[in-house]
This record gives C-alpha cells, sequence and structure tokens, in this order.
C-alpha cells in the first residue's frame, strides 16, 4: 500500500520526536511514498530539517493570517491532497495530520476516490473516526498541548538554564541529559502559539537559545 503522508507540524503542535514516530510507525502500515511537511519553520522547528532533507520530503512554511481569522487548518492541505489524487493515482491511502477544522468534506473527497483513510491516535479525537479505516498508534506520547501561562513557561525555562549547566560535559550522563533538554524544549516550542505579547516572545526567544546552544 503506497501512503501519502500530509503533516502540519505548526498547527497541529507536533514535536520532533513525534514527528519521527508518525514517519516509523506510517512506514509499518504501507510504504510511506510521499510526505508533505506544513508549517515547518528553521527557528522554530530545529533538527526537523534533517529528518526532511534525509528523506526528501517536500516542506513548506507557515502561512500568515490575520490574527483574528487564523485557521488552524491549512488549506493547503486540501488543495494538495485533491491534487495527489489527480497526478498520483498510484497512492492508495492518505495519513493526514492536521490542526482544528472540518475535515470532513476533504475525507468524504478521498473515499469517493477510493483512497484509504489513516489517522494519528490521540487522547481528544476530532469526531471523524467513523471516516477512517485504521488509526496508527504511536509508540510516543503526543496530545496537541495548550499554551503554557506566562507563569508555567518562566517556570520552565529557569528549570531547563539550571540543569543545561551540568548537561554541557562530554560524559555519558550528562550528554544523556542534554538531550532529554533538547527533546523538552522542542515538545514546548511545539506547542508556541501566535497571539505572543513581548515577555512571552523574550521566554521563547530564551527557550530557542538555550536549543542551539545544546545542540
Amino acid at each position: 500500500m503506497n501512503i501519502a503522508l500530509l503533516i502540519d507540524i505548526d498547527n497541529a503542535k507536533v514535536s520532533l520526536n513525534v514527528f519521527k514516530d508518525i514517519i516509523e510507525q506510517v512506514s509499518k502500515v504501507g510504504k510511506l511514498s510521499y510526505c508533505k511537511v506544513y508549517g515547518f519553520n528553521e527557528r522554530k522547528h530545529i533538527r526537523f530539517d534533517e529528518v526532511i532533507e534525509k528523506y526528501g520530503f517536500e516542506s513548506t512554511p507557515t502561512m500568515r493570517y490575520k490574527k483574528r481569522a487564523k485557521s488552524q487548518l491549512d488549506t493547503r492541505i486540501i488543495i494538495d491532497a485533491v491534487n495527489l489524487v489527480h497526478t498520483k493515482p498510484f497512492i492508495d491511502a492518505f495519513a493526514i495530520v492536521a490542526g482544528d477544522g472540518d475535515l470532513v468534506p476533504l475525507l468524504s473527497f478521498l473515499r469517493a476516490n477510493n483512497k484509504q483513510l489513516l489517522t494519528v491516535a490521540t487522547e481528544v479525537t476530532d469526531g471523524n473516526d467513523h471516516m477512517y479505516d485504521q488509526k496508527i498508534t504511536l509508540s510516543v506520547h503526543y496530545a496537541k498541548p495548550s499554551k503554557l501561562s506566562k507563569k508555567e513557561l518562566s517556570d520552565r525555562l529557569k528549570n531547563i538554564s539550571e540543569r543545561s549547566t551540568a548537561a554541557m560535559s562530554d560524559d555519558e550522563s550528562a550528554m544523556k541529559e542534554r538531550e532529554s533538554l533538547i527533546n523538552e524544549i522542542e515538545d514546548i516550542l511545539a506547542s508556541k502559539g501566535d497571539d505572543l505579547d513581548e515577555e512571552e516572545q523574550d521566554l521563547y526567544s530564551s527557550l530557542e537559545d538555550l536549543l542551539s546552544i545544546l545542540k
């Protein structure tokens, strides 16, 4: 079975670990013949580019909307899926990981064109479970995280900063802690919203700087 994976890592709040696991689990179901990554930002999604380049995936940056009109479902997913049906008929199934939005018209179109539909199992369903042929269970935890409060964000930054000092040496325990910190920061950055005030922007920027140092 040839599978097309359309994944919005920004709106769907996908961390690097989740991204890697989705690729692995989808590849167990069939052949991952096509993948396009939406919402990719080199600064926000550090190390995603390594995976994207490794597999030769396509990627496209976040679309900018007016704040109050911002959609959590990237309409390019719909356009690309319809285009793939007509240009790559060898694709048998679609796995779509997207932000909040009405996927029913797209899912109905794909089913009408005899395409199987895959979804990633999460704690919160999108209400379309009856339309999917298969749920893919990940080996890592994945939930669309809510935006952290300023206090939570500040406390996490302080904790990570304190731990990062001891994680910079080359001994094995320090290297494990450094990897843990990298994953933790990437998960926090994955939950970063768009409507941030100046203080929140500074806190996230500090986390991004720490991530660059830890790498």
